[in-house]
């Protein structure tokens, strides 16, 4: 499903972080490295508290998530079982992991049982595979618009509504952002999302992303609304 929306000139207020894309292919690695150079500016006074709070947390969380999409990105990897298998075993063999679960578990609303918590261990590694294929498709979508031509035109794609990329003309070419304040989304992405180009706020188009080419669909409709509102404008 794809949907158009109204036109107006680019303007992004969110905290960036910079990729440093020039001539290089721009990987998970590169992805990482960014996000930890990156502060969240508290002096534009649009911050909210808790975004500020959490911040350090949801650092960690990112860095984990990227850490583990690095280790599994191997062509080995792409079988979606054998995936879910190698996560598995990494789950069930870690010693803080189990430990935690038996901390838990010694709650009363638990019955002091280890089966609410085994459970949510299997549905955490489907979870991880899920983490995995979106980061590393949205690396994939990103070295895919650095290398289409734009004619000039900047303009900035959000993925899953949670990872939002500048599309700059000049050096660099490209120029990311987290959106901390949709950090929740993280809890719930998948291999399969949604994508919306935009310009400011205002939507050119959106649509679903199950493969790559889709989002190279939707910067090719998004440029052709801009050359036929160039053309409409001409007198």
């Amino acid at each position: 499903m794809i949907t158009t929306g109204t036109l107006c000139k680019i303007k992004n207020n969110n905290t960036t972080i910079r990729l440093k894309m020039d001539k290089e292919k721009y990987t998970l690695k590169t992805l990482l490295d960014d996000i930890q150079e990156t502060a969240i500016d508290v002096n534009e006074g649009e911050v909210d508290e808790c975004i500020v709070r959490d911040y350090r947390d949801k650092l960690i969380i990112m860095q984990m998530l990227i850490g583990i999409a690095v280790k599994y990105s191997g062509k080995e990897y792409e079988d979606e079982e054998k995936l879910k298998n190698a996560i598995d075993v990494v789950l069930k063999g870690n010693e803080q992991l189990s430990g935690y679960m038996f901390f838990v578990s010694q709650n009363p609303q638990f019955n002091y049982t280890w089966s609410y918590m085994r459970k949510r261990r299997n549905r955490y590694g489907e979870y991880l595979a899920e983490a995995i294929r979106f980061l590393i498709n949205v690396v994939a979508d990103i070295n895919l618009l650095a290398n289409m031509p734009r004619e000039g035109e900047e303009m900035h794609v959000v993925f899953g509504d949670l990872i939002d990329v500048d599309l700059l003309v000049g050096t660099p070419s490209v120029r990311s952002s987290v959106l901390w304040q949709n950090f929740y989304c993280m809890a719930a992405v998948k291999r399969v999302y949604n994508v919306s180009v935009k310009m400011n706020e205002n939507v050119l188009v959106a649509g679903i992303r199950k493969e790559c080419a889709d989002t190279g669909k939707l910067m090719d409709m998004a440029l052709e609304m801009i050359d036929k509102s160039k053309t409409e404008l001409v007198p």
